[in-house]
């Protein structure tokens, strides 16, 4: 693997007491003072616009103490009224208010809410939207009004970390898909997806492998997803979606709707399944199935990976994107950095991306913070096109390096990113939109530590140039943030879920971006969209 090319750097460096708002300015480890920003990549609503407007604080939303996880907050008119809600999954319980502060919504469940609210018309023939969480081991289901689904909640395995909606089976309903902690373990063969219908039924086919759907041999090496670890996405052009899962091994899963295995390239030695397939680093050895020397030879690992889909070369059909933690082949050195995995429906990988993008360096993020309730960072890749002039959309990621990083189509670098050099300090991934009008995403992201005081709000151009810096209240915000409108104003806001509960005090911030509108939200969630399915939108 070459050295990673880096075309300019922006670097910040702070004290070690210094709170991350109170970073002296940017200084470019290339002598640069900027970074030109290319062509529009989207419609402009702003002709002539040269400034993103700093943030500012306009609701703050309190409820109680209870923290929150990893779930992005959900904007939405659930009712149809005229007036977004902005639900939050907090711990017991999921949230809405109104950007005046009122509790509009609230759904109760036991235990944590992991991920991101699904928030998607599962009822067409009910009025409203409805909202889905997974809950330890439950999966529930509310209507607009914050009552309960017919026959949710539905028990499964305790923990489910992952959710997300699609229609998996081409009967033009959205189906509910989740993935497990606990590997179920039954029929010789191990599941970590289940998928269940708006009435609470499970899909024909799921959980897959167990149920003999899948058609997998003893190759299939299947076993838990700690954060967010599954994609739906369309690989085979019919009307049904795929499911593409990350899991805690170096091996990958992906399934029709009704459950069937997607089948390994013969290339892939005695691997009828790409659940069978190896993830080594070097593209040679994935075939082989093996390392030649455990000790030295790398392979992906995707405990907390949240995988994507993306269309790379521009025919239509997404490739499978996913980013994942690095380790030897022997796991006695896990602290190898990530890297960005390009891959097709049979596991087999596109030219440029033979060889995964490796972001080597390690300063933190693979492990908990121990005590706290504080996690490891989720590796979770955005896309969006942030350079038309390259072919493709460009890759937006966190690493283990305390760094952004951005990878175009063609597995070249396009920026890094320093945002930190603190190893308590870490970001879960970025929304990418306009926010000045221009048709130039911005990337927003935010931090969350341990510490009280060192986290913030980043907002930078799409070349990677630092635009503001916000400090955040108490140990920062452990989700991606969520940029909507969501006071109905006509301008976009970034909703932040805060990962402490201040009873009374705060729990949600929505910041008001001046100017900001909805032309151009590549990814401006996490997960992409409230369906959390991990697509950006066709086009």
């Amino acid at each position: 693997m070459r050295p990673v090319q880096v075309l300019f750097l922006p670097v910040a460096f702070a004290a070690a007491a210094a709170g991350a708002g109170t970073l002296p300015p940017e200084v470019f480890a290339d002598g640069f003072e900027s970074a030109a920003v290319g062509a529009p990549a989207c419609s402009v609503v702003a002709p002539g616009a040269t400034s993103v407007a700093a943030p500012q604080l306009r609701a703050t939303l309190y409820d109680s103490f209870h923290e929150s996880w990893l779930g992005s907050p959900a904007v939405a008119d659930l009712d149809g009224d005229g007036v977004p809600e902005i639900l939050a999954a907090r711990h017991g319980q999921v949230i809405g208010w109104h950007a005046d502060g009122s509790i509009v919504f609230r759904g109760v469940v036991t235990g944590r809410i992991w991920a991101a609210p699904v928030v998607a018309d599962l009822l067409p023939a009910e009025p409203g939207l409805e909202v889905a969480v997974a809950a330890r081991g439950q999966i529930h289901a509310w209507n607009a009004a914050g009552e309960a689904l017919p026959d949710f909640p539905v028990q499964w395995r305790d923990e489910l970390r992952s959710i997300a909606a699609g229609d998996i089976d081409g009967d033009g309903d959205l189906e509910l898909v989740v993935a497990t902690t606990q590997r179920l373990e039954a029929n010789g063969q191990r599941d970590l997806l289940f998928a269940l219908h708006h009435d609470g039924s499970p899909v024909a086919g799921f959980p897959p492998n167990s149920s003999g759907a899948a058609g997998c041999t003893s190759t299939c090496f299947v076993t838990g997803g700690f954060d967010q670890n599954v994609a739906l996405g369309n690989v085979d052009g019919d009307a049904a979606l795929e499911v593409f899962a990350g899991h805690d091994n170096a091996y990958l899963s992906l399934h029709d709707g009704d459950g069937r295995a997607f089948d390994a390239a013969p290339i892939f030695n005695g691997r009828d399944k790409i659940s069978g397939v190896r993830s080594m680093l070097d593209y040679g050895l994935a075939q082989q199935g093996y390392a030649d020397d455990e000790a030295t030879d790398n392979q992906g690992h995707f405990t907390n990976a949240a995988p994507a889909f993306a269309d790379v070369d521009g025919d239509g059909v997404p490739e499978l994107a996913i980013l994942g933690s690095v380790q030897n082949a022997a796991q006695t050195d896990r602290e190898r950095g990530v890297a960005l995995w390009l891959l097709r429906p049979d596991g087999s990988r596109p030219p440029a991306w033979e060889q995964p993008y490796h972001a080597p360096d390690f300063l933190a993020g693979l492990w908990d913070f121990d005590g706290t309730n504080m996690v490891g960072a989720t590796n979770q890749v955005s896309v969006a096109d942030l350079d038309p002039a390259r072919a493709g959309p460009e890759f937006v990621f966190a690493g283990f390096d305390g760094r952004i990083h951005a990878v175009d189509a063609a597995r070249q670098p396009l920026w890094q990113h320093v945002y930190t050099s603190d190893a308590r300090v870490l970001s879960a991934g970025v929304a990418i939109g306009d926010l000045s009008g221009d048709g130039r995403p911005e990337i927003v992201f935010a931090s969350y530590s341990p510490d009280a005081g060192k986290s913030a709000l980043f907002v930078l151009d799409a070349l990677g140039n630092r635009l503001h810096t916000l400090p955040l209240p108490d140990r920062g915000v452990m989700s991606v943030p969520t940029l909507a409108d969501a006071d109905a104003d006509g301008t976009l806001d970034i909703v932040l879920n805060l990962k402490d509960g201040v009873s009374g005090v705060r729990q949600v911030l929505v910041y008001a971006v001046p100017g900001a509108q909805a032309n151009c939200l590549p990814w401006p969630t996490g997960r992409a969209n409230l369906l959390r399915s991990g697509s950006p939108p066709a086009g």
